[in-house]
């Protein structure tokens, strides 16, 4: 084999490999088939690295603080109470209009 068939050989690997990895987590294929406990209810950014995420852990809502060095449990309320409080509100508001 000449070393530019070779070289072809590795950058293609390497390429297919790169692909591969992007796929897996564009689509966030890893737990497919696998029925997980943990999900992200909501996220929003709140600086450049900065986020607050709401995870959902069995029957309950879990509100986390999320930086580059560290994870903080800021507070937790029953799974979908944030839904019912919406419903509340929008039904208040409706009422008044």
């Amino acid at each position: 084999m000449d070393p530019v068939r070779y070289i072809s050989a590795i950058i293609l690997v390497a390429a297919l490999l790169a692909l591969a990895i992007w796929v897996l987590r564009r689509f966030n294929v890893a737990g497919v088939g696998v029925p997980s406990r943990l999900k992200i209810v909501s996220h929003l950014s709140v600086g450049t690295r900065e986020k607050l995420l709401v995870v959902r852990f069995g029957n309950e809502d879990v509100l986390l603080g999320v930086t580059p060095h560290s994870i903080t449990r800021l507070g937790a309320a029953p799974a979908g109470s944030a839904d019912n409080e919406a419903e509340k509100f929008r039904a208040e508001l409706e009422s008044r209009s």
